[in-house]
C-alpha cells in the first residue's frame, strides 16, 4: 500500500506534540483530551485530532489520549527510537555550545566528532570529543556511520563543505550558516537561521508598541 503524504505543518507540530506529552508524562498526567491538549498547547482541538488521524488516531471517542503510549507513538514516529551520530563542522562558540548540549543524547542523537579548519582550535576538548582537523572529516564520516551533520561555519565555505558531506553518506543536514544549501534530492536539510528569529520578534515588539501607543 501506498504511503500516505504528510504534509510539512503537521510534521513540523509533531516535536511540539512530544515536548508537551513528555513534560505531562513527568507531571504523572495518565490521560488527556484533545481538548485539555489544546488549551495547553494553543492549537485547536480539531487540528489536534486531524493531525493524529494522519499516522490512525491513537485515542477513542470520549476517553481521550492515554500519555504515555501517545509519548511514545510519537517518538517512533519521529524516528527517535533509533540512534542518529552526529558529527559537527565549526569549533566556534556556537559549535562548541551544541556539542556541549546534553540533551540531544536523551533523544538519540549521538554526538561523534567536531571538525574545523583553525588549527588554534584542533585538538580542543568538547564534552570528550576532540576538534578535529577538516582534513579528517571525510575519512571519519565513512568510518562511524554518521547520520546527521551540523554546520555552525560561515556562509563562505558552507556549500563546498556540504558537498564533501553528501559525497560521503551524510543524509541529512542541520544548517545554521547563513546560505541556503543546494543539495540532491534525498538529502534533508533543516536551515536554522538564527537572525531571522530575532527580526520576528523585532517586528512583534513593534507591533505590540504601536497598539500600545494607540490605545
Amino acid at each position: 500500500m501506498e504511503e500516505k503524504e504528510i504534509s510539512q505543518a503537521v510534521i513540523s507540530r509533531l516535536p511540539r506534540y512530544f515536548r508537551y506529552l513528555g513534560e505531562l508524562k513527568d507531571e504523572g498526567v495518565e490521560r488527556i483530551s484533545s481538548q485539555e491538549l489544546s488549551e495547553l498547547m494553543k492549537v485547536t482541538a480539531s487540528q489536534i485530532r486531524q493531525d493524529f488521524n494522519n499516522f490512525g488516531g491513537f485515542g477513542q471517542q470520549g476517553y481521550g489520549y492515554n500519555v504515555e503510549y501517545l509519548y511514545k507513538e510519537i517518538g517512533k514516529i519521529l524516528g527517535l527510537d533509533e540512534k542518529h551520530n552526529f558529527i559537527i563542522i565549526g569549533a566556534g562558540n556556537l559549535g562548541q555550545a551544541l556539542g556541549n548540549y546534553l540533551n540531544f543524547e536523551r533523544r538519540g542523537f549521538i554526538f561523534r566528532g567536531m571538525f574545523d579548519k583553525n588549527p588554534a582550535l584542533v585538538g580542543k576538548d568538547v564534552r570528550g570529543v576532540k576538534v578535529m582537523p577538516m582534513e579528517e572529516m571525510e575519512r571519519f564520516v565513512k568510518e562511524n556511520d554518521i547520520d546527521i551533520a551540523v554546520l555552525t561555519i560561515p556562509k563562505s565555505g558552507a556549500e563546498e563543505v556540504a558537498e564533501r558531506l553528501v559525497a560521503n553518506g551524510i543524509r541529512a543536514i542541520w544548517n545554521f550558516a547563513h546560505v541556503d544549501l543546494n543539495v540532491p534530492e534525498g538529502i534533508q536539510v533543516e536551515n536554522v537561521h538564527l537572525s531571522d528569529s530575532l527580526m520576528k520578534l523585532s517586528y512583534n515588539i513593534g507591533c505590540y508598541k504601536r497598539e500600545k501607543d494607540k490605545a
